[in-house]
């Protein structure tokens, strides 16, 4: 175990008596020297908290972010997606487009959603998650109600554009919030658990489509409309909603704002807990558009970015929008195809939580990354292989498991691993709005026209595509991050403790973030 790997506060006061580190709610973290009464009062919380206390107060978390934040990223997906299950029900007749322009019009999208995200996760960080979500989640949820009065091809390019604006919010900032609430050893579970609302919306996704195509003609409608409407008006409820059931952010609460849900104590420690989680050079929790400006200069982004986009974006979207499709070609009904994409994204949301689990159990944020693509990359071989051949739709159908599972799971550790290496809140926020930026600009509007209707069933572009965006574009990029923080961790392993903290005082070593030389990367 690294020195700055630590099991317990206790631990650590017995092993070094003048030093203080991080908890062991954080994998890796600052070593310092510091005598700073709030962390003091922090190291008192987490004896008092130890054991029970800290899983009662993680049960409240639970139960109280993340039905809350999975729901609305459900409903996000679904709003987002439903358009491949309205194509089966004849919407493009409809509204007379080609399936060029229609690929067009789920590329639109997003322009505006990519644009938006970093844009919104600074408005998140300034106006908080109770004011913010509820006006972005009713704004989308009435644009997708109006998508059912689509009537052309401009005015569905006038819809995508606007629902990208609406949506863009929700993913980035539903990352930051739970950064805000969770440790490093907790935070990727729970964004496993919330990302995986993403690949439950392609199983409720076909789950409703089936339902509703069976009111196609009902009151004069098509179903196609039916989908769009029953789907929005269950957002803008959802979004009324939020307002009540989503918390501040937890040093938002003050003595003009306090917690009916939490006691005076675990919100004390809540707070506390995620402020010391890297030892007691805490970062600053003040606004600063400098932090804004620091992540977008930091390497560590880009290269975070690289993975969300290629590794993620891209075979995700083209994986979404395709598959009712895909599993039509397998030589099934239009109905029953919606029906049969469900099981996959049963499976892909369970091993995205197995995933998440053990990625904060044993800490190891780039091996998790790395399996989930050779998962992906090996469903991706299969399906490409076995198309060809009619008679072998039920490994194709076995291929589509593994490629939604391996590519749905890493987007959570891929979060992870950006959200632990920058502790300031700030600086942190920016880059996941930034990394997402070009990971949804440019996946979605890749993935969206990668698998050309023209060239069905067997998609050579689409799957050749998807296999090079994986190899080249993320694993390569994950590995040359890997590479390049161990070489960091071991560079400031050979420091001499006490000659950094004669150099610098607490608060200089606080200021400089995962730039200390006190800070160690998780790995």
């Amino acid at each position: 175990m690294p020195p700055s790997e630590v099991s317990s506060a206790e631990d650590v006061e017995k092993r070094v008596p003048e030093q203080k580190v991080a908890s062991g709610d954080t994998a890796e973290g600052f070593v310092s020297a510091s005598h700073n009464p709030e962390y003091d009062r922090y190291l008192e919380l987490h004896r008092e908290f130890e054991g029970a206390g800290r899983k009662r107060l993680l049960k409240k978390l639970d139960w109280r972010l993340l039905p809350t934040l999975s729901f609305l990223y459900l409903m996000c997906s679904l709003d987002k997606s439903n358009a491949g299950n309205a194509k089966l029900f004849g919407f493009l007749e409809d509204v007379g487009m080609t399936p060029t322009q229609f690929n067009l019009a789920l590329m639109y999208l997003f322009f505006t959603y990519g644009l938006c995200e970093p844009v919104s996760n600074v408005m998140l960080r300034r106006l908080g998650p109770k004011i913010w979500f509820p006006c972005i989640v009713v704004a989308w949820g009435l644009v997708t109600t109006l998508t059912c009065l689509v009537q052309n091809y401009g005015s569905y390019v006038v819809i995508r554009l606007v629902l990208g604006m609406t949506e863009a919010g929700l993913y980035p900032g539903s990352y930051f919030i739970l950064s805000m609430w969770y440790t490093p050893k907790e935070i990727a579970t729970r964004m496993a658990i919330f990302y995986g609302a993403n690949t439950a919306a392609g199983a409720f996704g076909g789950v409703i489509a089936y339902g509703v195509g069976n009111l196609d003609g009902a009151h004069g409608w098509k179903a196609w409309k039916w989908l769009f409407l029953i789907e929005g008006v269950i957002t803008i409820v959802a979004g009324l909603m939020t307002y009540m059931f989503l918390p501040h952010f937890p040093h938002q609460y003050d003595h003009k704002t306090k917690s009916k849900w939490l006691s005076a104590s675990e919100l004390e420690y809540a707070q506390l807990r995620v402020k010391y989680a890297s030892g007691p050079d805490a970062p600053t929790y003040v606004f600063r558009w400098s932090d804004v400006l620091a992540a977008a200069k930091d390497r560590k982004t880009y290269l975070m970015m690289m993975l969300f986009w290629w590794g993620g974006s891209v075979p995700t979207y083209s994986l979404s929008y395709t598959l009712p499709t895909m599993v039509k070609n397998l030589g099934y009904t239009a109905v029953k195809a919606q029906a049969l994409t469900t099981p996959p994204y049963i499976f892909a949301t369970c091993v995205c939580v197995f995933v998440g689990w053990m990625s904060d159990r044993y800490q190891r944020r780039f091996f998790s990354i790395m399996s989930c693509y050779c998962l992906g990359l090996i469903g991706v071989i299969i399906l490409w292989v076995t198309v060809h051949y009619k008679n072998l739709y039920g490994v194709s159908y076995f291929a589509i498991f593994l490629a939604a599972a391996g590519y749905s799971a890493q987007a959570p550790i891929v979060g992870a691993w950006t959200s632990v290496n920058v502790p300031n809140p700030s600086k942190r926020a920016a880059a996941i709005g930034l990394l997402m930026l070009f990971g949804s600009f440019g996946g979605g509007s890749i993935g969206s026209n990668i698998y050309l209707a023209s060239e069905a069933p067997t998609y050579p572009l689409g799957f050749g595509f998807s296999i090079g965006a994986t190899v080249l574009g993320a694993m390569i990029p994950a590995t040359i991050h890997w590479f390049l923080m161990r070489r960091e961790n071991k560079r400031r392993d050979a420091m001499n403790i006490d000659e950094i903290q004669a150099r610098h005082t607490p608060a200089e070593l606080s200021e400089m973030g995962e730039n200390s030389p006190l800070f160690r990367f998780t790995l």
